[in-house]
């Protein structure tokens, strides 16, 4: 990764108090929702975001959430955390993705969506599986925050936009562009935060599940990498992204229907 780029990711400022108490709640298996209201509800910046996200149709509740307590006992832990921790992460940095074409409402669209759908998938099929899933489909593309910022600084913005404007993967054109894909900047930035070693390695691995040295690490990957080919760079899933997706699934001998029931129940809900 180049010095410079490196230099955008120790500019990150570290996560804040309220997230090392929910980390610490999260953690101990003594703990419960109690415990995690407590924790979140002394920020009240992450309370109204979390009481916001969890209200969006796309996690199918079946009524209003009104307080933290009542969102963990709805959604559960892994999904408030997720909330707690991407508010924070959002909120620490400037968002400007323009390099990429993106808004900012682009960019939490996307993140929203992917983890909309790999949580709500991934329940259905295995849910020990989201204490890792959950967080990593929702900040997988934090990375382009820092590369935006880079090329921007650095006056090297046209060399993304143009690269994606020509039809190149996100992947080719910010290798082209910086040196480095977004996952790999995301992973070092959840590795500076100190977060599981296990969720840095499959951040990491979320293009290129095969190429992940352990069997748990590709399987979960799997998820992510059909997440991010369902859905497009603006937040939305097409009959175009959504047939990649399907290509991906058969190729990893993955349920399809299961897949598409949590779709249909999104799209539904939209």
């Amino acid at each position: 990764m180049k010095p410079e780029l490196m230099e955008q990711i120790e500019h990150v400022p570290m996560l804040p108090e309220t997230v090392q108490k929910v980390e610490a709640v999260y953690n101990n298996p003594n703990s419960g929702v109690a415990e995690m209201a407590n924790a979140v509800k002394e920020d009240p910046i992450i309370t109204a975001y979390i009481l916001k996200t969890a209200n969006s149709p796309m996690y199918g509740l079946s009524r209003t959430v009104t307080d933290i307590a009542q969102a963990i006992s709805l959604l559960g832990k892994d999904t408030v955390r997720t909330f707690t921790i991407a508010s924070a992460a959002n909120t620490c940095m400037d968002i400007d993705l323009s390099p990429y074409g993106m808004t900012q409402h682009d960019y939490l669209a996307r993140a929203q969506l992917q983890n909309a759908l790999v949580s709500r998938w991934v329940a259905k099929v295995d849910r020990s599986l989201l204490g890792h899933l959950s967080l990593a489909s929702f900040l997988l593309e934090l990375g382009k925050i820092v590369i935006s910022r880079y090329l921007i600084e650095s006056h090297q913005g046209a060399l993304l936009s143009d690269a994606l404007a020509k039809g190149d993967t996100t992947k080719k054109a910010e290798i082209g562009a910086c040196g480095s894909k977004s996952e790999d900047v995301t992973a070092t930035l959840f590795y500076r935060w100190n977060f599981d070693p296990d969720l840095v390695h499959l951040i990491r691995f979320a293009n290129e599940p095969e190429d992940a040295s352990d069997p748990e690490t590709q399987e979960m990957a799997k998820f992510l990498k059909v997440a991010k080919e369902a859905i497009t760079l603006e937040g939305t899933m097409t009959e175009a992204t959504l047939k990649n997706a399907r290509e991906l699934i058969e190729e990893y001998g993955m349920n399809q229907n299961l897949f598409d029931e949590t779709v249909e129940k999104i799209l539904s809900a939209a």
